[in-house]
């Protein structure tokens, strides 16, 4: 549960998160980049850039390894910042936000490294195919991306999600004999929504390309099975259709599974609570966090919270939450009576 407000420009977590997540990057970049036009002249003209059990087995001109480096080097880094830094600005706190600074830059020293190192190998062969083997690259470019992630954790500050205990919503006046529904449809905000689809469409446009090239059968499955799995999530997970009712509280996808329900008789109390959903949980989706608290979080927002009698908390990010929690409050509290 956050109330964030806007964060000051010169606030520490935002100084410190660009310097980890964009101008580390740029610098180790700049640095590899350099490092590969300096040996351009001394490598083969077609390079080593994949190796299997045997050796090498995938080459590619000599020139494109830098670019290579900057689009993944850069560009995933790059990604990760503008994904995060607009919660970060708003004043929204958590270790997920310190963490994606880490990962940009472990991402970013990973990438560059094993691509500067498996160039640098090749200087002075006569053929990429007389490549030596990449585990050694390999095992260094680990630890380099280790040693960065690490360094960028502890170079942020510690973040706390600010995070308040939730009050029990004022019970809805209710008679004893009175029938109350409350329906509401949530749906995820349109930047995950797109961010889901662009993800199935890239996955299924590379298993295509896959299966168009003759590539191993093997990656060819791989990632048709990954583009169904990311299919299937984003057709379960994008819209539910939540429900309030005297048997409970009904969170079910718009295409039926999955399905949850809280019975009332498992209700200990129900909230209307603000959800920060990066700080909370670590994404948009169906997600786990801290305090056993367990979420149907599609956005930013508000959204109701349930306490359930084996102290777990279930929450739903919905319009008109308020609402929800205060029937549930009522039912819960009818209920009681009745027994």
């Amino acid at each position: 549960m956050t109330n964030a407000t806007p964060a000051d420009p010169s606030d520490p977590v935002v100084r410190r998160f660009v310097l980890v997540a964009v101008w580390l990057p740029v610098v180790l970049v700049a640095i590899g980049v350099a490092v590969q036009l300096v040996l351009l002249p001394h490598v083969p003209s077609t390079v080593a850039i994949h190796w299997n059990a045997a050796g090498a087995d995938g080459f590619a001109p000599a020139w494109t390894q830098p670019l290579m480096t900057v689009a993944f080097g850069l560009g995933i880094p790059l990604l990760i910042a503008l994904t995060t830094l607009p919660g970060l600005r708003r004043g929204e706190r958590g270790e997920t936000y310190r963490l994606m600074g880490a990962t940009a830059a472990a991402t970013s020293a990973l990438t560059t490294a094993l691509f500067t190192l498996t160039y640098a190998m090749q200087a002075g062969l006569d053929s990429g195919a007389d490549a030596p083997t990449v585990w050694g690259a390999l095992v260094a470019s680990v630890a380099v991306a280790a040693a960065a992630g690490i360094g960028a954790w502890y170079v942020q500050p510690a973040q706390e999600a600010t995070d308040a205990a939730a009050s029990p919503a004022t019970p809805l006046a209710l008679s004893p004999s009175e029938r109350a529904v409350w329906v509401r449809a949530t749906a995820m905000n349109t930047g995950g929504a797109i961010a889901i689809v662009a993800a199935v469409l890239v996955v299924a446009v590379a298993a295509a390309v896959a299966w168009l090239t003759g590539a191993e059968p093997l990656l060819t499955w791989l990632l048709a099975g990954i583009a169904l799995l990311l299919l299937a999530f984003a057709a379960t997970t994008l819209a539910f259709h939540v429900r309030v009712d005297d048997t409970g509280l009904h969170v079910d996808s718009v295409l039926g599974i999955p399905r949850f329900h809280v019975p009332l008789t498992d209700v200990v109390s129900a909230a209307r609570v603000e959800v920060n959903p990066m700080g909370e949980f670590g994404g948009w989706g169906l997600r786990l966090s801290t305090g056993r608290r367990f979420g149907v979080v599609l956005r930013t927002g508000e959204a109701i919270e349930l306490l359930r009698r084996s102290g777990k908390r279930f929450v739903v990010t919905v319009d008109d939450a308020g609402t929800a929690a205060a029937l549930l409050e009522a039912l819960v509290a009818r209920a009681a009576t009745r027994s």
